[in-house]
């Protein structure tokens, strides 16, 4: 064996040593988040101090709503509720849910953000949530400052969709801040949907029991939104969506076998609903369960191509773990050709070991540095700083 094979294969090792066993970042804590008590908005609030010419920000947090609507391109409501998130200097938090007419109005900075199955960011499912404060100092106090909504946006989340983004003008808004009209646009390609046609079918009692349901989620509570649900699939048990957001409420609290079962039946109800596959793929990724996730994020991306990004993660690391190289790396860079927001840094490892393995040390190095660049301070970065020192050594020896 030559020393430059022997090396080859120290790389490797040590790749796969800064490597995770399974695909996602360390888990939140498990179970349904708790229900906490709202902040209230200070009853005799401290004025600027005289002569310095500063208000105090932590007595300038008002109560504002934002209120507005969205539609598609053809100017007709979303079937179903639509996530309105709100978004400042890079930074994005969800702030509410529109309801069956596309309408809105959310108090700012009082969501509990419970992810999307589509964000799986965190524990693979879709975390235990968070609630924001707007990130101004006085985080305890109610309300938001005027001056933490300078430069926000506003835009709308439903996957496969692209939204447009209105600008947040706090000026004259007296409390309200009417909003400008968001619009969604499909993305082209796929031969599923979204957006399950059976929310348009279900009578009006078991949409208005779903619409209750998102409100609950905004609110923290998951076991009255669980309860909505029930009666709505009761309704109405081919409600695929409905189905769905039960079981994102049950991955989210863990109870992985009943969420299963709930993906199956959204899936049951639309086989062409894309939302319920990537769901049981992200289960069977958690699971380590790398056949059923390749099978199912392939499922996901023929139905719906640009929906579902991190399908194409899961799928790349599912492969790779199987050993089918080709398919990993064609995956794994289709993920980040969308993954705009570099949030799953961990895929540039994975695809620089995958090059690293044939022999690409050139492709090797430029990985290890984006990974430094997206994650400069990570637990691994020490470590993979000491690989891209041994890759940049191999790549010039090969040039030679």
């Amino acid at each position: 064996m030559t020393s430059s094979i022997r090396i080859t294969v120290a790389i490797i090792s040590g790749f796969l040593l800064c490597l995770p066993t399974a695909a996602q970042r360390p888990a939140g804590s498990g179970g349904s988040p708790s229900s906490g008590t709202r902040p209230s908005t200070p009853s005799t609030p401290t004025l600027p101090q005289p002569g310095t010419g500063f208000p105090n920000t932590q007595t300038e947090r008002q109560i504002l709503y934002i209120s507005g609507s969205v539609v598609l391109q053809d100017g007709t409501p979303p079937p179903e509720p639509v996530a309105i998130e709100k978004v400042c200097g890079g930074s994005s938090h969800k702030e509410g849910y529109t309801d069956s007419k596309g309408h809105y109005q959310i108090q700012l900075g009082q969501n509990f953000e419970l992810q999307d199955v589509s964000e799986s960011g965190g524990s693979g499912g879709f975390g235990t949530g968070s609630r924001s404060g707007m990130g101004a100092p006085g985080g305890g106090l109610g309300g938001v400052n005027p001056r933490d909504l300078i430069g926000c946006e506003l835009r709308a989340m439903l996957p496969g969709f692209q939204s447009s983004n209105v600008m947040i003008r706090v000026e004259g808004s007296f409390g309200e801040i009417r909003m400008d009209t968001i619009t969604l646009q499909r993305l082209g390609g796929g031969s599923g949907t979204t957006i399950s046609l059976t929310t348009m079918q279900a009578p009006s009692n078991a949409r208005k029991a779903y619409e209750r349901a998102q409100k609950d989620i905004s609110k923290e509570n998951l076991k009255d939104a669980e309860k909505e649900l029930d009666k709505a699939v009761q309704e109405f048990p081919k409600f695929a969506a409905a189905w769905a957001l039960l079981g994102m409420i049950h991955q989210s609290s863990k109870q992985l076998d009943q969420a299963g079962k709930d993906y199956e039946q959204a899936i049951a109800s639309d086989p062409q609903y894309a939302k319920p596959y990537f769901g049981l793929a992200v289960i069977a990724a958690n699971q380590q369960n790398w056949k059923d996730t390749v099978r199912l994020s392939e499922q996901v991306n023929r139905l719906a191509p640009l929906a579902y990004p991190e399908a194409y993660f899961f799928s790349g690391v599912a492969s790779f773990n199987l050993g089918n190289m080709d398919d990993a790396e064609r995956n794994l860079r289709r993920f980040l050709s969308l993954d705009t927001e570099h949030r799953r840094p961990m895929a540039v490892l994975y695809l620089g070991d995958i090059l690293a393995r044939k022999q690409d040390f050139a492709g090797a190095v430029e990985q290890a540095r984006a990974y430094l660049t997206m994650a400069p301070n990570a637990p691994n970065s020490p470590s993979i700083r000491e690989k891209l020192k041994q890759l940049e050594q191999l790549n010039s020896t090969q040039k030679q």
